[in-house]
């Protein structure tokens, strides 16, 4: 379908009505009454408005027999009936000329049932007959924190530049709650479900226009307009990075996509053309998701994929070097004039001025990690840098030493003069219960202040090269030559 300006009221709705509220129905409990808990506590400007065939007030609200009861026009309703009463309800919204619909309802084709099946083709029947703009069934709906509108747990209200579109209300939900701890704020979420009439790519085409979305992430599990997503993405890309999670590439995981949102998925192989033809990012799990879009967020682009590792240990280095590689990262050897200055201060014995940097003192004397990271920036052959502090030697030396070192290479992540991307791994040494609770509070607190944090070397260098690689597809697609 081509894109309605007319469902940006959905986004933004000043009037919305939640249909299915059982009249026994506690505040805060599944279905309508937990989207009436969650608008409440985000704090909603709006009306609300309860439909109930049968009750007359539910929860303090008055209720109405039916949508086109209500006294006046409905920017979005959100329907949580048995599936047996959404053909009704869909009818009774068309009477009201009432277009905006999220169908938070399930039991359709998911279930393999004949009777699902069928139910589902006259939903759509009624749907597209109508012209009813419908999220779902079988979804979470919309999430806009500057609207307060939300799902069912209760989100964040700070806004950012990243919006997403997910066919799995769990994995937006997860989104949403653990996206904050990455430095990840949201300006829209959607999640479609088994996507009856608008689907990703009408999503896709929607916050490819949005001025306030900078990032799009996407979890598929099928697509039914395969060549418009591919597309929307190639067109999209090169101003906004498309982040995509493509579910299902495997047997286990096509069934299970079959019976989630009854979604028919693709071939590995045609996926993996659409990435190679359009530069969307891949990935392949929630956080990986999430450590991407953090890096796009905090990461200037990267001239190459030559990293330098500050760290300590000769196996740690060895671990670190082959980390890297696999993820797609060059770890080269640092110029013999950067290493000679690095050994008048680096002792040749147990130490390597190589790359990685096995160096312990640098973690005593916050001094000595500055020399350190200023000369493998200015090293011409690299072109980002990975710290892998010692919390435990910096703990060592003496009170306020640990702050200063934390301080350091944050100050150097975010304002290094070297135009170099630089990021932090809090890699567990000691495995001590004092050093993994610091290090996962203070992986959360930087991310939040914009320094890009990881809890694994893998997944740093994982997301150094996705942002390397999308930088360079998107020259390649433009025609330039890298």
């Amino acid at each position: 379908m081509v894109w309605e300006p007319a469902f940006e009221s959905a986004f933004h709705p000043r009037v919305v009505a939640i249909v299915g509220i059982s009249a026994k129905a506690k505040l805060g409990g599944p279905g309508g009454s937990g989207f009436l808990n969650t608008y409440q506590e985000l704090g909603f400007a709006g009306k609300i408005y309860l439909v109930n065939a049968t009750a007359t007030e539910i929860l303090g609200y008055q209720a109405y027999p039916s949508v086109s009861s209500i006294p006046e026009p409905v920017d979005l309703v959100i329907i949580t009936t048995p599936a047996r009463a959404v053909p009704d309800v869909l009818e009774d919204c068309i009477a009201a000329n009432t277009r905006n619909v999220h169908l938070f309802t399930a039991g359709f084709e998911e279930t393999g049932e004949e009777e699902g099946q069928e139910l589902g083709k006259r939903v759509q029947e009624i749907a597209r007959r109508g012209g009813l703009r419908m999220i779902g069934p079988n979804c979470m709906g919309l999430y806009v924190p500057e609207s307060r509108i939300g799902y069912l747990h209760i989100p964040p209200t700070k806004s950012g530049p990243a919006s997403f579109i997910f066919q799995s209300g769990g994995h937006s939900d997860w989104f949403i709650s653990h996206g904050q701890d990455y430095g990840i704020y949201f300006n829209k979420g959607i999640s479609f479900g088994n996507g009856y009439v608008l689907d990703s790519t009408d999503f896709l085409e929607y916050l490819s226009a949005d001025p306030e979305t900078k990032i799009i992430c996407m979890y598929l599990e099928g697509v039914r307009e395969g060549k418009r997503l591919m597309k929307l993405i190639r067109e999209t890309n090169p101003r906004k990075p498309v982040i995509l999670w493509k579910g299902g590439l495997t047997a286990a995981g096509s069934r299970a996509a079959a019976s989630h949102t009854g979604s028919l998925v693709g071939q590995t192989a045609i996926w993996q053309a659409l990435f190679a033809q359009t530069g969307a990012v891949p990935v392949s799990s929630l956080e990986e998701m999430a450590e991407t879009t953090m890096s796009f967020l905090c990461l200037k682009p990267s001239r190459g994929k030559r990293v330098a590792v500050l760290g300590m240990g000769g196996g740690i280095s060895v671990y670190a070097a082959d980390a890297c590689g696999r993820e797609g990262l060059e770890v080269p050897a640092l110029s013999k004039s950067t290493q000679d200055k690095l050994k008048e201060f680096i002792p040749s014995a147990g130490s390597s001025t190589k790359n990685p940097i096995d160096c312990g003192s640098v973690f005593f004397d916050v001094s000595l990690m500055q020399r350190e990271a200023e000369l493998a920036a200015t090293d011409p052959s690299i072109d980002m840098l990975i710290f892998m502090p010692h919390l435990n030697l910096a703990r060592k030396a003496g009170p306020g030493q640990l702050d200063k070192l934390v301080g350091y290479m944050s100050d150097f992540a975010l304002k290094n003069p070297y135009d170099k991307p630089a990021v932090i791994v809090f890699h567990s040494f000691i495995n001590e219960a004092w050093e993994n609770e610091l290090s996962a509070k203070l992986r959360i607190e930087l991310s939040r202040k914009g320094v890009a944090v990881y809890s694994s070397l893998a997944g740093a260098a994982r997301s150094l090269f996705r942002l390397y690689e999308y930088h360079r597809i998107q020259k390649e697609l433009a025609g330039h030559v890298i």
